[in-house]
Order: C-alpha cells, then structure tokens, then sequence
C-alpha cells in the first residue's frame, strides 16, 4: 500500500471541471503577448508595419492568394480619418458562425480601428480574390462578446488554442473567464453591404 502523497509544490491533473476558473488569454500565447507585454507589442508592431506594404501589394497582385494566405488573412481598407485617402492593413480574420470577424489585441489604439470610427460606411475587405463592401459593427455587448468567443472555441478549437490557449482535451466552457478578452480585445463583425 502507498502511504506517500505528491508533494505539496507538484501539481496533479485535474479536470478543468474541478479547477477554478481558467483566464483567458493564457500567458504566452500571442494574445496574452500583445495585450500584457509591452515590450513585445512594440517590436511586434514594429516588425509589423515594415512588413505591411509588401504583404498588401502581394496579396493584392493575387499572390498571397493563390498560397492560401486568404484562408487566414484578409486585406481591411478603410478611409483615413485625417488624411480622408485609403488605407490598406493586412489582418487576420475568423469566421465565425458563418460571419466575418476581427479580434485584435491592439485594442483602440489600432489606426484601423480609429479609422473605422471615424468612417464607418467606407470599409472594404479582400479576403483571397473576393473583394466585397462591408459595414463595420463594434461589439460592445459583454454577453455577445463571450458568446463570439465561445462558438469560436465551438466552431475552430485549434485557432482558439493558438490564439489565446485553449486546450481541446482539458478546457471546458463552464470553467473559462474570458473577461480579459471582452475587456481587452476590440470585437469587430463585418457585414456585407
């Protein structure tokens, strides 16, 4: 008979059922990255922009395209809100429950989403060679927010699991707070026009 218990700095696996609630973003996924390290959003961002105008032009000439990038990666124009000229950014982009949707990290300080803002009715996407008229819609509702969140973990647990870290086999949605996401992630849903 084994008398011995692990020691009290071991941890044992537990359902996620039988835990307190698990946060989301976990801390080193990309989300937790760009929403808590400020040192890395700013060579993230950094690395970002100067990649920027070449992943637009190549993605717009169709290359980018025909390598599947659009399966993940869309092209948002929107009208600058000083300069009033198009603006292009390369973003990724979820669909989910049968609709187009942004999550970024980059929160308000995004100049696309400060130029959504401003001109609302002047968005477009290009995702692979489909080009389409879109209306911008912040969500703001915490409840429709999480409820985004949980079809996405639903509908594509391996993007939710490289995202923000969830995991498939352990994770559960009855243990999950998602309230640093609804307070720190800008929620955008596109519609077509």
């Amino acid at each position: 008979m084994n008398t011995h218990s692990a020691p009290a700095n071991v941890a044992t696996s537990v359902p996620a059922t039988q835990t307190s609630r698990r946060a989301y973003p976990v801390a080193g996924t990309p989300l937790a990255k760009v929403i808590g390290d400020p040192a890395h959003r700013k060579s993230f961002q950094k690395r970002l922009q100067s990649m920027n105008k070449y992943v637009v032009a190549l993605y717009r000439l169709g290359v980018l395209p025909l390598l599947g990038t659009g399966k993940t990666t869309m092209i948002l124009t929107t009208r600058g809100r000083t300069s009033g000229q198009l603006r292009r950014f390369p973003v990724g982009y979820f669909r989910i429950a049968g609709q187009i949707h942004l999550l970024s990290g980059w929160g308000a300080d995004a100049n696309w989403y400060k130029n959504i803002l401003a001109h609302p009715d002047d968005v477009a996407l290009q995702i692979g060679f489909q080009h389409m008229a879109v209306r911008a819609n912040i969500l703001q509702d915490p409840i429709e927010i999480k409820h985004i969140i949980e079809t996405l973990v639903a509908e594509s647990p391996t993007n939710a699991q490289r995202l923000f870290g969830w995991d498939p086999q352990s994770d559960c949605l009855e243990a999950a707070d998602f309230s640093p996401m609804i307070e720190h992630v800008v929620f955008v849903r596109f519609t077509e026009r």
